[in-house]
């Protein structure tokens, strides 16, 4: 029995060490630097508008598909956010699941999760692709149809004027399979849209 303390001890000094490891990594994920890169795979109603600069460039079929949509409940912008994570310290940057709320132009989108590990080597960076759903009938609700397309538009980066977009964002690790959250929300803000992105 008197054996068997040893081990014990090593392995507890083992996994202390394993979870000081992960709060270092989360640590300096949450000092890393974010930055949108695209808004790509944009879907309003089920139709792709990339490269669109609107509804007079759909197909017959697209326009009968986005009329029907407009008359029903709810009218669905499906996209992309690809982020560049560059992590500008000395040690490895990671995270096991991102929290994260949308806003644009100010307004509350939506919110989601990001489950997937992103690693990123020191002095190096790595993509973090976040797939977003907005009900743009119930977040913009009160506005007009054409208000509600031309944000898609804008989204797809075609729209004449540039969309502010925020995400704060808050990466976790996990515990013993529970997550531990950063204590604060990290915030990336973006102009998109109107030609260009503008950090």
């Amino acid at each position: 029995m008197k054996k068997a303390v040893p081990v014990l001890a090593i392995l507890l000094v083992a996994s202390g060490c394993s979870l000081f490891d992960q709060f270092r990594q989360l640590r300096a994920f949450a000092r890393c630097q974010f930055r949108l890169v695209s808004v790509e795979q944009v879907e309003l109603a089920g139709i792709r508008i990339d490269g669109k600069k609107s509804v007079r460039e759909f197909s017959v079929m697209d326009g009968v598909k986005l009329a029907s949509a407009t008359t029903g409940k709810s009218l669905p912008l499906n996209f992309i956010l690809n982020i560049e994570v560059k992590n500008p310290n000395a040690e490895l940057a990671a995270m096991n699941k991102l929290a994260w709320i949308l806003l644009v132009d100010g307004l509350e989108m939506t919110r989601g999760e990001a489950g997937q590990r992103v690693d990123v080597a020191p002095n190096g960076s790595a993509p973090l692709p976040i797939g977003v759903s907005v009900d743009l009938r119930e977040v913009l609700s009160g506005q007009s149809l054409d208000a509600m397309i031309n944000l898609a538009f804008n989204m797809a980066g075609e729209g004449s004027h540039p969309t502010r977009i925020t995400l704060k964002a808050k990466p976790s690790i996990l515990v013993g399979g529970q997550p531990v959250d950063f204590p604060d929300f990290i915030t990336v803000n973006t102009e998109y849209g109107g030609g260009e992105v503008r950090q």
